[in-house]
């Protein structure tokens, strides 16, 4: 593939531990600085007869956002965006290869890696978790779906800048997945002591729920799944010293 020049952007004690870094080969030089913006230069160019070979083919949908050149030119990572499943990009990559005799290595990129291209904050205030995390890019798709599954109305705030739902969603669903697991279903009737109520809502940070013994809304009480597992078998408590004794044997 060759040598890129690149930027430090995560020092070794903010990397994830099963992030592989990249080889450092050395420090760049003045020279290496005016043959890398020599590149970005013909990178450019690359980029615009991408696009136009895929036009002259007729390959719509498809979108060319930037090149990498190795420091020797003779590599170059043609990135692109597309809506396409699997479109044919060999006519762009033969006639790049031809046109300008390098090896081309074309490379898809999502939204999420161009928006952590971008860096930025968030409405949280932080700076974009695929900016500063590698972790976010390789969880898997963030949709909707996951955002109702956490009781979370689809809206403006769960959208992230890249135009998806936030990473942070996506982070917290395995959490939610194996709460739900221990906890009774929603609507579903459960006992507390003499009483008898019914779950209408969740409380996972607390691992607890709503359970309302009346016909109001302020008959409602926040049990945690300690107290419920005494009287309810199916409800498994996060912690097993969370488990409450029956009455008869508290001291």
């Amino acid at each position: 593939m060759g040598e890129f020049v690149g930027r430090v952007a995560l020092t070794p004690r903010r990397r994830e531990a099963y992030t592989e870094p990249y080889d450092i080969v050395r420090l760049v030089t003045e020279e290496d600085a005016r043959e890398d913006d020599a590149n970005r230069e013909r990178g450019r160019e690359i980029r615009n007869e991408a696009q136009k070979l895929a036009r002259d083919h007729g390959i719509e949908k498809v979108q060319f956002i930037g090149c990498d050149v190795s420091l020797d030119g003779r590599y170059v990572e043609v990135k692109y965006q597309t809506e396409e499943q699997n479109p044919n990009l060999d006519p762009v990559k033969e006639g790049l290869e031809r046109l300008y005799n390098v090896r081309i290595s074309l490379r898809r990129f999502r939204f999420i890696e161009r928006s952590g291209d971008a860096s930025g904050c968030d409405t949280c205030g932080l700076p974009l978790c695929c900016a500063t995390w590698s972790g976010a890019r390789s969880m898997g798709p963030v949709n909707v779906r996951l955002a109702k599954q956490q009781g979370v109305t689809p809206n403006e705030k769960i959208m992230g800048c890249c135009g998806e739902v936030k990473c942070c969603v996506r982070y917290e669903h395995d959490v939610y997945k194996e709460f739900k697991e221990r906890a009774p279903f929603k609507n579903s009737t459960v006992r507390l002591g003499e009483r008898e109520g019914k779950v209408v809502d969740y409380s996972m940070v607390k691992d607890s729920v709503f359970v309302r013994f009346g016909p109001n809304r302020a008959d409602q009480e926040l049990v945690p799944l300690g107290r419920l597992a005494r009287d309810n078998p199916d409800v498994i408590p996060a912690d097993p010293e969370d488990w409450e004794l029956p009455e008869s044997q508290d001291s």
